[in-house]
């Protein structure tokens, strides 16, 4: 190659799956994560003229914890990582579940609700299906627009563009009420992913999640996730399985999966790398009142 100016030329011939949409090397520019990292058997790659540095191998559950859940107490970090999940959940299925009901399954939505919603859709000409995918459409416009804008201005233009936007679509009958309702708080849920190539890919898989759902109801949202997590089953980061430590199982790896427990309880490093040595804190290191007497 005649030039590497930044460390997305490296990633793009080394990763295991190109036209994979869940990124398959880490990329991180905080040199405690790289510290972290190394600390775990993991490899860092860096290239001269950027502060980007590559992690590698990265696996699904590594992607979805942030830096800062090892900075808290263990169960202030489990806390926070089980309402990321959520999120994530949201972040991916909230519109086509959305669509899914109002579309397909409105015995599955209480009475009340469902007048609600068929009060706010009368006045719309459009399916719930072309209302979702015209904001969601709309909404990452607006998110790349606020990020191409100068700093100072682009978070308030596309606070004030969604509003806007919204507000007017509502009152001129485009869309219903209760879409933008679920478009902006799947928004909302996205900004909680923690790693940004993971994030990207989240929104770009809300758009078939969405034709399933507006297809096929739940059916298509179930073979969809089923077409998803055979996906990620199969894919591979420098050899290491990326649904690890979930498949294949390993039990001492849940320690820092859907839990963050305490450091003194994850003894072994994780397998997801290479290490000539497996112990990371020897065993007995508990605190106890009577240790100190």
């Amino acid at each position: 190659m005649d030039g590497v100016l930044e460390t997305g030329y490296i990633e793009d011939f080394i990763e295991d799956k190109p036209y994979s949409p869940f990124p398959t090397v880490q990329n991180t520019e905080r040199p405690d994560v790289v510290a972290a990292s190394l600390l775990e058997g993991k490899v860092a790659i860096l290239v001269d003229g950027t502060p980007f540095a590559l992690i590698v191998p990265l696996t699904l559950m590594s992607a979805l914890n942030a830096n800062e859940d090892y900075y808290e107490r263990s169960f202030v970090s489990t806390a926070i990582r089980w309402v990321r999940f959520v999120f994530v959940h949201i972040a991916l299925l909230l519109p086509s579940i959305y669509v899914a009901l109002v579309s397909y399954q409105q015995e599955m939505v209480p009475t009340t609700f469902l007048l609600s919603i068929a009060a706010a859709q009368e006045a719309t000409p459009f399916p719930a299906i072309v209302e979702a995918f015209g904001m969601e459409f709309m909404f990452e416009g607006l998110r790349e627009a606020g990020v191409r804008l100068p700093k100072a201005v682009g978070s308030a233009i596309s606070i004030v563009g969604a509003l806007v936007i919204g507000q007017a679509a509502v009152q001129a009958g485009i869309v219903s009420a209760p879409m933008v309702i679920v478009v902006a708080t799947t928004g909302i849920a996205t900004f909680t992913i923690p790693r940004f190539n993971v994030g990207i890919a989240i929104r770009l898989l809300r758009f078939p999640m969405l034709l399933l759902a507006g297809m096929f109801g739940f059916y298509g949202i179930t073979i969809g996730m089923l077409g998803i997590l055979v996906h990620l089953t199969t894919l591979r980061s420098f050899g290491v399985p990326y649904f690890a430590p979930l498949a294949p199982l390993t039990a001492h790896g849940l320690k820092d999966v859907f839990i963050r427990a305490p450091w003194w309880a994850m003894i072994r490093r994780p397998n997801t790398a290479e290490s000539t040595n497996s112990v990371r804190v020897p065993s007995g290191q508990q605190p106890s009142p009577r240790r100190g007497e």
